[in-house]
Formats: C-alpha cells, sequence, structure tokens
C-alpha cells in the first residue's frame, strides 16, 4: 500500500512539474502580454485542477508514513501551492513575477527530489 501511495504522489507531482514547464515556456515564447496573459489564466486553471489530487495524495502518504516520508510528502504539496500563489501574482501583474516562479519552481522540484529519496529510504527499511 505504501509503495503505491508514493508512486501515486509521484505521478501527481509530475503533472503539475509538467504545467509549471508549461508557464516557463510561455514567459519565453509568447511576446504578446495579453496572449502571454491569456495563456498564464488556462494554466492556473489547469494548476488547481492538478492541485486536488495531489493534495489526496500526500494525505494518503502522510497516514502510510513514516514520519520523514510523510514530512517531504507535506513539503511538496506546500512547494506546489507557493507555485500556485505566485502565477496568480504573475496574471496580477507582479513585476518581478517570472524571477520569483523560477524560484518557486525549482523549490518545488528540490521538494520532490526529497520525497523521491525520503520515499526510496521508507521502502528500503521496510
Amino acid at each position: 500500500m505504501r509503495r503505491v501511495a508514493y508512486l501515486e504522489l509521484m505521478g501527481h507531482a509530475h503533472v503539475i512539474g509538467e504545467l509549471y514547464w508549461r508557464v516557463v515556456n510561455a514567459f519565453r515564447q509568447i511576446p504578446e502580454p495579453d496572449q502571454r496573459l491569456t495563456r498564464f489564466e488556462e494554466l492556473r486553471s489547469e494548476l488547481r485542477e492538478a492541485y486536488d489530487p495531489l493534495m489526496h495524495s500526500v494525505r494518503v502518504v502522510v497516514i502510510e508514513g513514516p514520519p520523514a516520508t510523510a514530512e517531504a510528502a507535506q513539503a511538496v504539496l506546500d512547494a506546489a501551492l507557493n507555485g500556485n500563489r505566485c502565477l496568480w501574482r504573475i496574471i496580477c501583474g507582479d513585476s518581478d513575477g517570472y524571477a520569483r516562479f523560477n524560484e518557486v519552481q525549482e523549490a518545488y522540484l528540490r521538494c520532490l527530489g526529497r520525497f523521491v529519496e525520503a520515499a526510496r529510504a521508507a521502502m528500503e527499511e521496510s
């Protein structure tokens, strides 16, 4: 059960990561501000839809444990929430949005990496 929970979380986290990659691409590939804004709004909607399954997966991992893996899973969820908030600030016109989003995306990937390591360690122990 634990392995399935970990794999499910990683799958949902991958979806979020893919959407973050699309945000970065929109920054780079869409020069027209109104078109870029429209794309960001679409991606923000997709991120909101992807957040709920990730949150559910994290809750299952928290139940399955162990504590270190549960904490790492919660960090992934928190980082995803930060990404969603950052994209909202970009949509609202935050001038530092792109740089801030890159930082948030990198933090998300680090948290995901820590989760994978914690999950691997938990599986080796069991």
